[in-house]
């Protein structure tokens, strides 16, 4: 059960709604993110997409840029090396796709999760040396990979760094490690993913210093460092944005915040990724059936982003590199259909592996603050998710492991909450890994099978957890009527959007909702429509929909009310309870409706 939370943080509502021609509750809802006052709002509601331009103070970036530039002016072999997962295929795209055009030899290698293991290693530094790479460039991965540049150097290879992940103790010993997360890192918005980083680069490396037309700059843009000023052509706009969607693409499937410059970015990837761009990207679209919708982060995150990754989980990330790559329309629609195959069978193993987490939980160790599983048979490619799931089910920190191809050896992911830095708490037991990384809230490790119990026992002993931090918060922004809301006042919600991790879809609540009937419908008898009522304002009904948790809410009724309380609520049981909602516009045949969606009840 979650604790609601009322959040009501100051503001003059009213004058600065009038201000920006907003209904109040945005801008209490702004308020409640930290966005009180004109100047605020006024920076959150301009979108200045030259933000997404700024590289000045990324650490190292001039060096890299430097390098790049040598690299191809000396006609050197380069490889990029990047990672598996929707950041890493983004990030290599990118990388890719601008050393191309700058006229950089390149080739890459995407390790396969299961034969080579994550991120740069010195079996992929052997076999760049065995295929006479001069250069290694790597992206989203790489910040901790000490061993493999140092071999790297020792045969006579140039490695440049790009990463976004947590700095260890020490760095690789490369020509170049750009990372926001490093110590020396003077650039205002860590919070970047790999794909946005490489962005950076090369965005510096085609567009920065003193080459393109000055006269194109706006009198703003001109009056930046030099070093935070792009000269695109406009031969290279399109190209430019086509780099521009990729990165927000993996912003999303990356889960990283939805603040800042980062918002801003994903913003524009959403207006302008059904443009055809991307010729690959556009096929994904049409075989999700996606093409005459308009496109959420939600579209990105749970339907486009999972496709993508499970070419990594059940084959190689090679396929999804391909597709983003591809020019020939029939193929990327051939790509596109077989990576969506891919997706669904990922999403029944995944559940089956669910399934059998939750039931070990409930069995085993019930009374665990933090839950470390091994579950043998599960691959380990969709670890992170049932961790995930697992996290989301019981409120805590979560660690699913499986055998890895090694004999006696485990391998696996883990999901936090926000009251545990899983990646500080791993950080603590380092010894019983033979590799580890991540950040506060994931992380993947390696271990000997040996050494699993000791991890649940040093990590449940150590924790540091209270009871009340593992019960989820519900934050609500406002306790709002149904009758309050209009197309007005959702229309005016939408400048909230892009939804997503810290900018999440805003909650109201109202207490007292009476349900007067229902019906369940959907092709899987999923989704439930409530009418409902607010007594003390009227006998006027509205539409609640419920989106899959049926059998939960069902439950909760049938617990809290008395047996067969949920049958006789679609028959008119007059069931009162707290709703927490978010209001939303129905179009239909023309039509449009104010339709309400709850998210919890008590």
């Amino acid at each position: 059960m979650k604790k609601w939370m009322l959040k009501k943080m100051p503001a003059d509502y009213r004058g600065l709604g009038i201000k920006f021609s907003l209904d109040p509750v945005v801008i209490m809802v702004l308020a409640n993110r930290g966005y009180d006052n004109e100047e605020k709002i006024e920076r959150y509601l301009k979108n200045d997409l030259s933000l997404c331009d700024k590289s000045g103070g990324l650490p190292d970036l001039e060096k890299a840029v430097e390098a790049l530039r040598r690299f191809r002016d000396e006609k050197k072999k380069v490889r990029i090396i990047g990672d598996y997962d929707i950041d890493g295929v983004c990030s290599t795209a990118i990388l890719l796709k601008a050393f191309r055009r700058y006229g950089i030899d390149a080739d890459y290698v995407i390790p396969h999760r299961v034969l080579d293991g994550y991120g740069l290693n010195t079996g992929l530094i052997e076999k760049a040396h065995e295929d006479k790479v001069d250069a290694i460039v790597t992206c989203d991965n790489g910040i901790a990979a000490f061993e493999a540049v140092e071999l790297a150097n020792s045969l006579g290879m140039e490695v440049v760094v790009t990463d976004h992940h947590e700095v260890p103790e020490r760095i690789p010993n490369a020509l170049a490690v750009v990372d926001p997360k490093r110590e020396e890192n003077t650039y205002p918005f860590r919070e970047i993913c790999g794909a946005y980083v490489a962005y950076k680069v090369v965005a510096r490396l085609l567009w920065g210093g003193n080459s393109g037309n000055r006269d194109a700059l706006s009198e703003e843009a001109a009056s930046d460092r030099p070093e935070d000023v792009l000269f695109v052509p406009e031969s290279d706009s399109v190209f430019k944005r086509e780099l521009m969607i990729l990165a927000g693409f993996a912003t999303v499937g990356d889960v990283m915040p939805l603040t800042d410059e980062n918002r801003i970015l994903v913003k524009f990837c959403l207006e302008h990724l059904t443009e055809g761009i991307n010729p690959g990207l556009e096929a994904l679209i049409e075989a999700n059936d996606l093409s005459d919708r308009k496109l959420s982060a939600f579209s990105i995150g749970f339907i486009l982003g999972p496709c993508i990754n499970a070419t990594g989980r059940l084959d190689s990330a090679a396929n999804a590199l391909e597709l983003l790559m591809c020019d020939d329309r029939m193929k990327a629609k051939n790509l596109a259909e077989m990576l969506k195959e891919m997706n669904e069978e990922r999403k029944v193993i995944t559940q089956q592996g669910q399934e059998m987490a939750i039931e070990k939980v409930k069995k085993e160790i019930p009374s665990d603050s933090v839950l470390v599983l091994y579950l043998p048979g599960v691959h380990e490619s969709i670890a992170g998710i049932i961790a995930g799931r697992v996290r989301e089910t019981f409120e805590k920190p979560s660690i699913v492991l499986t055998d890895a191809e090694e004999e006696g050896m485990l391998k696996g992911s883990g999901r936090s909450i926000e009251a545990y830095d899983m990646f500080a708490r791993l950080s603590e037991c380092r010894e019983l890994f033979t590799k580890f990384g991540g950040h506060p809230m994931a992380a993947g490790v390696s271990l000997k099978k040996e050494n699993l119990e000791p991890l649940r026992e040093f990590l449940n002993s150590h924790c540091g957890l209270k009871e009340e931090d593992l019960v989820s918060v519900l934050r609500i922004d406002a306790d709002m009527p149904f009758s309050y809301v209009t197309e007005k006042v959702i229309e005016d919600l939408g400048v909230l959007e892009p939804y997503g991790n810290l900018n999440e879809k805003p909650v109201f609540a109202r207490r007292d909702v009476v349900f007067t009937g229902g019906k369940i419908v959907g092709k899987n008898k999923d989704v439930a429509i409530f009418t409902v009522q607010e007594p003390s304002l009227g006998n006027r009904t509205y539409k609640l929909k419920l989106f899959r948790h049926l059998t939960e809410f069902h439950a909760y009724l049938d617990e809290t009310y008395g047996p067969g309380t949920s049958e006789r609520l679609y028959r008119g049981g007059g069931v009162r309870l707290k709703v927490a909602y978010y209001p939303d516009l129905n179009e239909f045949r023309g039509e449009r409706n104010v339709e309400f969606v709850m998210t919890d009840y008590q």
